[in-house]
C-alpha cells in the first residue's frame, strides 16, 4: 500500500492549520477562506484580479477534497498552494487566531 502524503502534509505547520481548518464548521470555514482570500494579494503583491483569475482557473467540481465542496474554501486553499513557505507561514501567522477562535474545544463533561 502507497503512503500517499497530501501536498500540505509535507509541511508539519501548514499541515497542522489544515487540520485544524477542516474540522471547523462551515460557516467558520468560509469566513476564514475569505481572509485568506483578501491577504493573499497582499502577501504575494499580486494584482487583486489577477490573483482571482488564477485562483478562478480550478475547478473545483472536478475535485473531491474536503476543500472543493465550498468555492471560497476551495478558492483559499488553492491560493495557499500557491505561495512559498515563507508566504504561507505569513498569512498562516496572521489568520491563525481567528481558526484558532472557532477551533472546537474539547468537550469536558
Amino acid at each position: 500500500m502507497k503512503n500517499y502524503v497530501r501536498w500540505y502534509d509535507k509541511d508539519k505547520y501548514l499541515s497542522a492549520f489544515m487540520r485544524l481548518l477542516e474540522d471547523l464548521e462551515p460557516e467558520a470555514q468560509c469566513e476564514i477562506a475569505v481572509d485568506i482570500i483578501l491577504k493573499v494579494p497582499k502577501i504575494i503583491e499580486k494584482d487583486y484580479e489577477k490573483f482571482i483569475k488564477i485562483i478562478a482557473d480550478f475547478d473545483p467540481r472536478e475535485y473531491q477534497r474536503w476543500y472543493d465542496k465550498n468555492p471560497n474554501l476551495h478558492a483559499a486553499v488553492e491560493a495557499l498552494r500557491d505561495l512559498d513557505e515563507k508566504q504561507r507561514e505569513t498569512l498562516i501567522n496572521q489568520i491563525s487566531d481567528i481558526v484558532l477562535k472557532y477551533s472546537k474545544e474539547p468537550d469536558i463533561s
